[in-house]
């Protein structure tokens, strides 16, 4: 966090990019270095945009023989639901760096909140999470904070009474799910198939539809989810070795 505050600190973006870059080659610690590589491409080079360039970046260097294996029958270009996993997937490293920068809107919103929150302000949120890594350690650190979780607070979804439904639901299938094939250990995550899910209105009323049907109905759609998590996390996992 500090490398990054005097980073922010240089005149002008291509001076803070090299600075990054020199950082993050000289940084032997993994998740310090993950850490610097999301806040480089989500703050100094272009947003969620740019974490999305990495992510396609990532997907399109591994081979038709991993795609055919580890996820049968998906075509990486053209497959809708594995783009919105992409994109939910990066608002989620935006949601751990502003995490990072405000602590406190943790133990005030759950994640998923936080991601509906950024994907519909992307332009203040780099401009806070730029503003409060450059103010770190100072007063006017506070006083941003608490516009920030004012902010959120404003934009809370309507529905957060159903979340604990789907959340329970994806806890119990996921048990049936880590079992029936093989992924990477992170997509076994409940948590981070409820967050792909309520981050969206959408893709929340479908789930609960689907809990209203028959238990195959959710757990089919769940391990869509998974297996596509599963590919994109291999993916930007070997990119980064």
């Amino acid at each position: 966090m500090e490398a990054l505050s005097a980073i922010l600190g240089l005149p002008g973006r291509p001076q803070q990019i090299v600075e990054a870059t020199v950082k993050v080659a000289l940084c032997l610690d993994p998740g310090a270095r993950s850490f610097m590589l999301d806040v480089q491409a989500a703050i100094i080079e272009g947003g969620l945009e740019a974490l999305r360039r990495r992510r396609e970046e990532a997907m399109a260097k591994l081979t038709e023989t991993k795609i055919r294996r580890r996820a049968p029958g998906i075509d990486v270009q053209k497959d809708p639901l594995l783009r919105e996993l992409g994109s939910a997937l990066d608002l989620l490293k935006m949601v751990a760096i502003l995490a990072d920068v405000f602590p406190g809107i943790v133990p005030r919103h759950p994640q998923w909140e936080i991601a509906r929150f950024i994907h519909e302000n992307q332009s203040y949120t780099r401009e806070v999470i730029e503003a409060g890594l450059r103010r770190r350690g100072k007063p006017e650190h506070a006083a941003l904070e608490k516009k920030l979780l004012e902010r959120i607070e404003e934009k809370k979804p309507w529905w957060p009474e159903w979340a604990e439904s789907i959340r329970q639901a994806c806890v119990h299938y996921m048990k049936d799910l880590s079992r029936l094939s093989e992924a990477h250990p992170s997509a076994n995550d409940p948590e981070l198939l409820f967050n792909f899910i309520a981050m969206s209105e959408e893709r929340a009323r479908e789930a609960l539809h689907r809990m209203t049907t028959t238990g195959s109905a959710l757990l089919e759609y769940l391990a869509d989810v998974r297996l596509r998590i599963s590919l994109i996390l291999t993916a930007q996992e070997e990119a980064r070795s």
